[in-house]
C-alpha cells in the first residue's frame, strides 16, 4: 500500500453529519490548487485509486463486497472513467459518489486533508477540538420543562461522553422530577457510541445490553451495555419519547433502535436515514487522503440485525413538523392512564385538550371573526379583529391574542391557565362567553352588550 496509514480517532464514531462538513471544508481548502494544476497525471490519479481500494480491500465490513467494489472501481478507471480529473477534490468526490454507489453505504467517505492537519493517533483528542463543541453546547440544543411535567431535551449530535458527559448530566438534572422525557433527535446526524450508552443509561435500572458490534476484520463481537450508574439521578419511572426524522443518522439511529427493541421507547415521527455502520478513518498524510471505513456492523440482541438501509420505523408516524406536539400528547395520555389524583387528572386533561386543539389546526376567516367582535358586560370587556386575528380586551384594557382550539373554544398565547369559552343562543349567534381558569369552576357568563 502506498502511504503510511493513520488511525484517526480510534474511539468509533457514527457521524454522517460531521464527516460530511468535513468533506465541504476539505474541497474548499483543496480548490485554490485547481488553479495551479491542469489536470492530475494518470499516474497520481491511480496512486489514490490504488491507496483507497487497498484499504477498502483489508478493512471493509463485508469482505466479499470489498473485492467487488475494489474490482468495479479498478474497471472504470481502466475504461476512463476518472480521466480529466482536476484536482484531489474532485478525484475524492468521484471516489465517494462511486463507492456509494456500488455499496449504497452512506458511511463511506473519502476526501482531502487540509494543509494545515497533522495526523492523529490513537484515541488523542485535541483540547482545541473540546473547546469548539464547548461553544456549540456539545450539540444540547434546549432543555425545557412543558406543561403536563414533562421533559424535553434537543441534541443534534452525539459527543464523546469522556469531555460531553457532564454536560449531558447537567441537562439531565433539570429534567429528573419530570414524568415523562422526550429526546428530539430530529435533526441528530450520529456520533460517539459511548454517548449512546451514556445517555441510555438514564434509562434503565440497571446494566442493560441495548447493541453489539461484529468486527469483521477481527471476527470478534463487541456488547454495548449501559452502565449501573450515571451521574444524578435515573429515570427508570419516567415515560420514554424519541423524535426521529430521515435526517437521523448513525449514532442517534443507534439509540433510538437500541431504546425501541428494548421496550423502553414510542419513535415518533420518520423513517430514519439508514446508516448503521460503525466507521474508523485513514489517513494517509503523504497523499493529503482521509478515507472513512465502515468496519463494524451492529447486531441488535432483540432483532439479531441492524437498521442498515432499512432505517429505524417509528411506532407513531408523523410529519417532522407534528412530532414534538404529538409526542406531548401521547405523553399526557400516558399520565392520564397511570394517575389516580383527580386533581391531577384534571390538569392533565385540561393541557391535553391544548396539544390535542394544536394538531387540529382551527382555522377562522376573517368574515368569522367578525362574528365574535363587540362589547361584553357593559363594555368591561371586548373581542375586536386586528391583524386578521382575535383578541380579547381585559376590564383594565389590556389585549391577549386569542387561540382557536374549536369554534366555541380559545386559548390565550402567553398563558395556558386561562380559555374563554363562547356562549351561543338557538340560531349560533355569538351571545356571551365564560372565562375558564386551570384548576377553578367556570366563571359567570359575561353577556355581549353591543357591538364594537
Amino acid at each position: 500500500m502506498i502511504g503510511t496509514i493513520f488511525t484517526h480517532a480510534s474511539r468509533i464514531r457514527l457521524w454522517l453529519g460531521v464527516l460530511a462538513a468535513m468533506t465541504i471544508c476539505s474541497v474548499a481548502s483543496a480548490q485554490s490548487q485547481a488553479d495551479e494544476t491542469k489536470l492530475m497525471k494518470q499516474s497520481e490519479v491511480a496512486e489514490v485509486i490504488d491507496t483507497v481500494l487497498t484499504a477498502y480491500e483489508q478493512h471493509y465490513v463485508y469482505p466479499d463486497t470489498a473485492k467487488a467494489l475494489s474490482n468495479h472501481i479498478r474497471k472504470r478507471f481502466k475504461e476512463g472513467a476518472y480521466d480529466g480529473t482536476a484536482d484531489l477534490s474532485e478525484l475524492t468526490e468521484r471516489l465517494r459518489n462511486d463507492l456509494r454507489s456500488f455499496t449504497h453505504d452512506r458511511h463511506i467517505y473519502v476526501s482531502v486533508m487540509s494543509p494545515h492537519d497533522s495526523p492523529s493517533v490513537g484515541d488523542t483528542i485535541t483540547e482545541a477540538e473540546i473547546a469548539r463543541s464547548a461553544r456549540v453546547n456539545f450539540n444540547i440544543r434546549k432543555v425545557e420543562w412543558l406543561t403536563g411535567n414533562v421533559g424535553y431535551l434537543r441534541m443534534d449530535g452525539f459527543e464523546d461522553a469522556e469531555y460531553a458527559g457532564e454536560a449531558v448530566a447537567a441537562a439531565m438534572g433539570v429534567l429528573a422530577r419530570c414524568d415523562a422525557i422526550i429526546i428530539d433527535l430530529r435533526y441528530n446526524g450520529g456520533g460517539y457510541e459511548t454517548m449512546v450508552r451514556f445517555l441510555a443509561s438514564y434509562f434503565f435500572k440497571g446494566p442493560t445490553m441495548i447493541n453489539s458490534l461484529y468486527f469483521t476484520e477481527t471476527d470478534s463481537l463487541e456488547q454495548s451495555w449501559t452502565s449501573a450508574y450515571v451521574p444524578g439521578k435515573k429515570l427508570t419511572d419516567a415515560g420514554l419519547y424519541i423524535l426521529i426524522s430521515s435526517r437521523t443518522a448513525s449514532g442517534a439511529e443507534a439509540f433510538s433502535y437500541g431504546m425501541k427493541n428494548s421496550g423502553r421507547a414510542i419513535l415518533i415521527g420518520e423513517t430514519t436515514a439508514g446508516a448503521a455502520h460503525w466507521t474508523e478513518t485513514w489517513e494517509f498524510p503523504s497523499l493529503q487522503l482521509s478515507v472513512s471505513i465502515p468496519i463494524a456492523r451492529p447486531i441488535n440482541p432483540v432483532t439479531k440485525t441492524s437498521w442498515e438501509r432499512t432505517g429505524v420505523t417509528p411506532h407513531i408516524e408523523t410529519s417532522v413538523e407534528d412530532a414534538l406536539t404529538v409526542a406531548h400528547r401521547e405523553a399526557l395520555k400516558e399520565l392520564i392512564e397511570r394517575t389516580d389524583d383527580e386533581d391531577l387528572l384534571n390538569d392533565l386533561n385540561w393541557e391535553l385538550y391544548a396539544i390535542e386543539a394544536k394538531l387540529m389546526r382551527v382555522e377562522l376567516t376573517t368574515e368569522e371573526m367578525l362574528t365574535y367582535t363587540g362589547e361584553y358586560a357593559e363594555g368591561k370587556y371586548a373581542i375586536l379583529v386586528r391583524d386578521n386575528a382575535l383578541f380579547w380586551r381585559y376590564v383594565d384594557g389590556s389585549e391577549f391574542l386569542m387561540i382557536p382550539f374549536t369554534e366555541d373554544l380559545f386559548g390565550f398565547d402567553d398563558t395556558d391557565d386561562y380559555r374563554l369559552a363562547i356562549i351561543r343562543d338557538d340560531s349560533g349567534t355569538v351571545t356571551g362567553f365564560r372565562l375558564l381558569v386551570k384548576g377553578r369552576e367556570p366563571g359567570s357568563i359575561r353577556e355581549r352588550t353591543g357591538d364594537i
